[in-house]
């Protein structure tokens, strides 16, 4: 063989390779590769468990968190979640001078107006009605909502951050039956001899404003913050699988400081 070899003048050569830790392996025998495999294998293990636990469902309760992921986005498919109403009762307060014109015949710029007197007109409407939101969309783009996952005396805890409830501006129902709206108008001499009913009018015109108003008030913003915390994890509780239902859900506004703690720090 060793005569054949040389009568063609070629020697094989060994076959070339990108993983040169083969042949290494293979001239050390089996047993060594074998070694070597399972160190790898425990080594990939450890990387996982340490940097991505969330991966093997330990990063925050006994069971992956897939479930509730599933339920974030099931719940933002919605433009907004609709989370308290309110009836509001307002009293709206317009006062509208009479004047009139001196020197008219100086020019625009070189007459003067006199204030002659002053009509007063208060509007008091009950039972208007708004509704607060939980909005998830802006300009028809998704908002984030950061989730986490934690423990807290041993109970597991799955949190979402969400953009904090306000007044939906678009559905304010404003009472229109006007024998429920009192409307009562202090005329000046004047007024009593021209009629002018722009104070009322101006009255009248005010009142979604002052809705609005009073429904954003700071009173009756916390108020609507605490509740919606309960409504909104009653939401996600809801699209949850049965066995998971019974975990606990922190639903924080994106305007806390809260927002940002850990999931596992006591007392939150």
């Amino acid at each position: 063989m060793g005569a054949m070899t040389q009568a063609h003048g070629q020697v094989q050569k060994p076959l070339q390779t990108s993983r040169p830790w083969l042949t290494v392996a293979g001239c050390m025998g089996g047993g060594v590769l074998a070694a070597l495999i399972v160190v790898l294998f425990v080594v990939a293990i450890l990387v996982v468990v340490l940097f991505f636990p969330r991966l093997v469902g330990l990063g925050g309760g006994d069971a992956p968190p897939t479930a509730f992921l599933t339920a974030i986005g099931e719940l933002r498919k919605a433009p907004a979640l609709k989370v308290a109403t309110r009836e509001i009762a307002v009293r709206v307060d317009v006062t509208v001078p009479t004047e009139a014109s001196v020197g008219p015949w100086l020019g625009e710029w070189l007459g003067w107006k006199v204030e002659l007197g002053r009509t007063t007109a208060e509007v008091v409407a009950p039972s208007n009605t708004v509704q607060y939101i939980v909005p998830l969309q802006v300009d028809g783009v998704a908002v984030e909502t950061p989730v986490a996952f934690g423990k807290r005396g041993g109970e597991p805890v799955w949190r979402v951050v969400l953009p904090p409830p306000r007044v939906d501006a678009t559905l304010v129902e404003v009472q229109s039956d006007p024998r429920r709206v009192r409307v009562e108008v202090d005329r000046d001499w004047v007024d009593h001899l021209v009629g002018d009913d722009s104070a009322r009018d101006a009255a009248l015109a005010s009142i979604r404003a002052a809705v609005i108003r009073q429904a954003s008030s700071e009173v009756a913003m916390f108020e609507v913050r605490e509740k919606g915390r309960a409504v909104v994890a009653d939401m996600i509780r809801a699209l949850l699988p049965e066995e998971h239902r019974g975990r606990r859900i922190e639903v924080r506004w994106s305007d806390e400081v809260s927002a940002l703690t850990a999931v596992d720090e006591p007392g939150l």
